[in-house]
Order: C-alpha cells, then sequence, then structure tokens
C-alpha cells in the first residue's frame, strides 16, 4: 500500500513535466495544424539549441580541455538565462530557413506528408552528425547552474530550478496563446490552419506563414531544450525522447488541437510519473504508449482532433 504522502511529489513533478512537454508539443501542434507536416526535425532543434546555450555559457578553459578550444566564441562564458535569447532566435532563423529550403519545395509535390516526413528525419539524422562531429558523443553538463536552492511546501521539496521551468514554460505558452488570439500574424496562422482556400483569398500571406509557423515552432523546441537539458545530460541524441514524447502528446491529444496538446502533456506526464513510482522508471514511457493506442482504439483522431476537409 503506497502513502498518501508519497503520492504527493509525483503529482508536482508531473505538473512541471507537462509544462515542459506541452511546450516541446505544441511546436508539432503549431507546424501540423497551419502546414499540414509532421516534422521530425523537432527533436534536432530542441538538440541544437541546448548546445548553443551550452556553448555560450561554457568557460574557454573548459572548452580547450575537451579539445573543443576552436569554438573560442563560448570564452564569453555568458549566463544561461542571457545565452538562451540568442539560442533561440538562431533556431528560429535555422526553422525559418528548413521551412523555405526544404518544406517549401516538397509540399508543392505529390504525397507532401511523405516526402515532408523523410525529408525532416534525414535533416535530423544531418544535424545529430554535425553535433556528434562538433563535440564529440559525450554527455556533458551546463558549466554553472541555473540556480541553486529549494523551497518546502509542507513535506513537499521544490527546487528553484522547477518553479523556472514551470514559470517559462506556463509563460511562454500564455503568451503564445494571446499571440494566436490578438495579433494579426496569430490570427492570419488561426484562419490558414482552419482552411488554406478561405485565408488565401482574404489576403493573407500563406507563405510568410508558412515561414513564421516553422520558426516559431522551431524556437520552442530550443527552449524546451534548454529547460529540459538543465535536469539530464546533454548529447547529440538528447533529443530523440522528447521527440517520441511529443508525437506521443499530439497523437493522444489530438494532431493539430491546441487544447488537446495542453491536456494530454499533463496527462502523459502524470502517467509517467506515477508509473514510475508505483512499477518502474523503464515503464513510464511504454505506458505513455499504451494509453496512447487506448485512446485512438476508442477515437482515431485523439481527444480533441478534427476532421480532415
Amino acid at each position: 500500500m503506497v502513502e498518501t504522502a508519497l503520492l504527493l511529489p509525483p503529482l508536482l513533478s508531473a505538473i512541471i513535466l507537462g509544462s515542459l512537454y506541452a511546450l516541446m508539443a505544441m511546436g508539432l501542434t503549431l507546424i501540423y495544424s497551419t502546414i499540414r507536416i509532421l516534422n521530425f526535425a523537432h527533436g534536432a532543434f530542441f538538440m541544437a539549441g541546448a548546445y548553443i546555450v551550452w556553448w555560450l555559457n561554457t568557460p574557454q578553459s573548459y572548452l580547450s580541455r575537451l579539445g573543443l578550444g576552436s569554438l573560442g566564441v563560448s570564452g564569453l562564458q555568458i549566463p544561461l538565462l542571457v545565452a538562451v535569447i540568442p539560442a533561440v532566435i538562431i533556431i528560429f532563423g535555422a526553422g525559418v530557413l528548413t521551412q523555405r529550403a526544404v518544406i517549401l519545395p516538397l509540399i508543392k509535390k505529390p504525397n507532401p506528408l511523405i516526402t515532408t516526413l523523410v525529408a525532416t528525419l534525414a535533416l535530423a539524422t544531418i544535424l545529430e552528425s554535425v553535433a556528434t562531429v562538433i563535440f564529440g558523443g559525450g554527455r556533458f553538463s551546463y558549466a554553472q547552474e541555473l540556480v541553486e536552492g529549494n523551497v518546502r511546501f509542507g513535506g513537499l521539496i521544490v527546487t528553484y530550478v522547477e518553479i523556472i521551468q514551470f514559470a517559462v514554460a506556463i509563460g511562454v505558452l500564455a503568451a503564445l496563446y494571446l499571440f494566436l488570439k490578438k495579433s494579426r500574424i496569430g490570427i492570419g496562422m488561426r484562419a490558414v490552419a482552419q482552411d488554406l482556400d478561405a485565408a488565401s483569398l482574404c489576403g493573407i500571406n500563406t507563405q510568410t506563414v508558412y515561414l513564421l509557423t516553422f520558426g516559431i515552432g522551431a524556437a520552442l523546441a530550443a527552449l524546451a531544450g534548454f529547460l529540459l537539458t538543465n535536469i539530464i545530460f546533454l548529447s547529440p541524441s538528447v533529443g530523440a525522447t522528447p521527440l517520441t514524447i511529443a508525437f506521443i502528446v499530439v497523437v493522444f491529444g489530438g494532431i493539430g488541437s491546441v487544447p488537446g496538446t495542453v491536456i494530454a502533456s499533463y496527462v502523459v506526464a502524470l502517467v509517467q510519473q506515477y508509473v514510475t513510482l508505483l512499477l518502474d522508471p523503464s515503464w513510464g514511457l511504454s505506458f505513455a504508449f499504451i494509453l496512447m493506442i487506448a485512446v485512438l482504439i476508442i477515437r482515431p483522431r485523439g481527444l480533441f482532433g478534427f476532421k480532415e476537409t
């Protein structure tokens, strides 16, 4: 019998982790709902964003010991919360470039869903190989803590890192919601997602919407990469598991559904945390897949998925 006191920490962890999952998965949701493609390079953008932050934050002396002294720009030892800003901007630009150079030519060809899937998978493999060549296959951690210390809430202990992770994730998701609801570009993105032809007839520049959507999706992955790799080691393959979880979330919640993505993120995190507590950590991802399959059997479009027109 599990004591009640043991059930509260996993609940708190699920709330924090679910917010990070939502941040990661939201990029996939935006890209699919607007452009109708599955971006398998999402995990690579996650990894690249984390590496850029690590590179800018790491002291030059440490890089030299790793044999990476030629990457001298990171000798600036920029604080983590400052280094994340150029990282997100760079990955946003990489996303825009990917949409313009890779996705745009393919969505005009037959079977765009399959061809873009293969192309983004190839891009992910290339980026992982580039990271391996530059940084090696070893595992790194950030040279400094994001922040030290913790606070207590009754019998619960929450680190300041977890508070920052939660606050940043929720803040960005709230800002994204307002952006989609209130801004002219956000309204254009929603219009293209709902009806491409009608949006074009209304004078919305769909190509610009596509570029910005892919860039924003990549930037969200980069930010999630920075936040999550603060609690795990950084390596060229670090984006594989977050990408898998993000796909579970978007399929479970309904591909293209923003509310479904948020709700599914917390449900998946909750399942993983309690499976880890009651069974074994190795079962966490497996049960997330089982949950997704069970939902798809009952509702093939996911919890909040819309019917394609």
